[in-house]
């Protein structure tokens, strides 16, 4: 069990070093790619975050993150 002063901790550092990036897509698409994530196990997360550090390594710049 993560105690309230552990969860407050990780809130701090999430607000303090994360950020999101999003993209507007079709509704169809949106509920498709959800699909496909579910089907194989993936989230939509972890595909984004693969999608980007490929394009990043495609420009030489993978490795400044």
């Amino acid at each position: 069990m993560v105690t309230k002063a552990k969860m407050e901790a990780n809130r701090r550092w999430d607000r303090d070093n994360m950020t999101s990036l999003s993209c507007r897509v079709r509704r169809e698409y949106a509920e498709r790619v959800k699909e496909v994530c579910r089907d194989s196990g993936d989230t939509i997360n972890s595909i984004l975050k693969a999608a980007l550090d490929q394009y990043l390594a495609q420009h030489g710049q993978l490795d400044d993150v």
